[in-house]
């Protein structure tokens, strides 16, 4: 009996989602729970599984289409009746290597959950791809290998679906240079000791331009920039903040919650400041219908922290940060991080923030024009902490600073308000003291 497996209806608001990676092709025999697909919404990457045993038919679609919710997937013969053959032009598939790391590293897995004793270790480096066959990779991380010259198919990945990320290439070149995975750099040679530099051979034909398609989360990212960008009237305040009693208070509480286990960064505080500041400026945590021409100014709290990953940048969402205690901050911020490089965040903890807090840490520079998070109204990026000449009591010392930039939107956030609760979220990392009274 032939039985076509539909696109579920995997997140409130979902309408459609692309086809990633397919992991069985027309012709294979599939058990109960085994990952069919792959698939990108609006809001995560999931994993379909298979509802029952059978065998491939049809594949419907293949990578990079957009399938609707309830549009067939994939067409199975079931075990109790004879089964088909296979059509002469399968859609072919992702590698079973693939396969296999795919069931444990599943951003989401509908229906049911991968078994347990299946599961592999997000660390544990999938076999290279077989020969002839195209390794899981990133544009990125394919570009990184070209320059290093590796061959990408070659290398294992430890990512998620057995992905090859950045690290798995640089363990690769160790290998190729003959020590353990750092690359290390060699001593430069005396100058009289040194070799003369060959002449330079002809420049050969230049390589032809390299096009790759604009699917996945790069997309996404591209369509929700340019909407947001289209249809919201941005600008920027910045200012610096003078945190370095922050500093002295975030280490002191970093040390002692590390004996419990919890890992304290500048963000939990910041995200703190950022809930008390949108108390006393309420629009600033506010969207904008444009089709009913209305301003939402929302009653909660849901903060969304901009997060980078090899595929593109990701919003995970703090739930009711309003209601949480520092150390439980501390933890959420956490697990939704680890959770986002391991690509396996979860629908519910994607989409529908309030506001916005964007971060590049270590690479944080002196300030950046952040864009909107459509169709929130404001997103604060915080920048690089640095020792800073600043004058305090008429003599110049050295403290921490720190950059923040608001990003609004000028059609509900006026200059005044903007400015005006940028200071209050600056005064607040300037004085620990007073943010400790906002806390839970």
């Amino acid at each position: 009996m032939a039985y076509k497996l539909e696109l579920p209806d995997i997140g409130e608001g979902v309408v459609e989602a692309e086809v990633q990676q397919w992991f069985v092709a027309p012709g294979d025999a599939i058990t109960e729970d085994q990952p069919l697909v792959e698939v990108m919404t609006d809001k995560a990457t999931v994993v379909i599984p298979s509802p029952k045993r059978g065998t491939v038919v049809k594949l419907f679609w293949n990578v990079g289409d957009v399938a609707k919710v309830h549009s067939p997937l994939v067409e199975i013969e079931l075990d109790d009746a004879p089964p088909r053959p296979a059509p002469e032009a399968p859609v072919r598939a992702a590698t079973a290597a693939a396969t296999a790391q795919a069931a444990a590293a599943a951003s989401v897995a509908v229906g049911r959950p991968a078994h347990p004793e299946e599961a592999t270790p997000a660390a544990a480096p999938a076999a290279p791809a077989p020969a002839g066959a195209k390794a899981l990779a990133t544009p990125a991380v394919r570009a990184m290998a070209r320059e290093l010259g590796i061959d990408v198919n070659t290398v294992p990945g430890t990512g998620p679906g057995g992905r090859v990320t950045k690290d798995d290439l640089s363990r690769a070149r160790g290998k190729v240079n003959g020590h353990g995975g750092e690359t290390e750099v060699p001593a430069p040679a005396p100058a009289a000791a040194r070799a003369p530099v060959p002449a330079p051979s002809p420049a050969g034909p230049p390589e032809a331009d390299e096009r790759i398609p604009l699917r996945g989360m790069r997309r996404k990212i591209a369509e929700n920039m340019a909407r947001s960008k289209r249809t919201a009237a941005h600008f920027t305040f910045v200012e610096q903040a003078d945190v370095t009693e922050l500093v002295r208070v975030k280490d002191r509480i970093a040390a002692a919650a590390k004996e419990e286990g919890v890992r304290v960064t500048f963000l939990p505080f910041v995200v703190k400041a950022v809930v008390a500041a949108l108390r006393k400026f309420p629009k600033l945590n506010a969207s904008l219908d444009d089709e009913r021409g209305e301003i939402v100014v929302k009653h909660r709290y849901d903060l969304g922290v901009a997060s980078a990953t090899d595929a593109g940048l990701v919003v995970p969402v703090i739930r009711a940060a309003d209601r949480r205690s520092l150390l439980d901050l501390a933890r959420e911020i956490e697990r939704l991080s680890q959770d986002t490089k391991a690509g396996r965040i979860r629908p519910e903890d994607l989409g529908s923030s309030t506001f916005t807090i964007t971060s590049l840490g270590a690479l944080g520079g002196l300030f950046a024009t952040p864009v909107l998070n459509h169709p929130e109204v404001g997103i604060l990026g915080i920048h690089r902490i640095r020792p800073t000449p600043v004058v305090r009591d008429g003599q110049i010392v050295a403290r921490d600073v720190m950059h923040v930039s608001l990003t609004s939107d000028h059609r509900v956030v006026d200059g005044h308000e903007a400015a005006a609760f940028t200071y209050q979220v600056i005064k607040y990392l300037e004085d620990p003291n007073l943010l400790f009274m906002q806390m839970v």
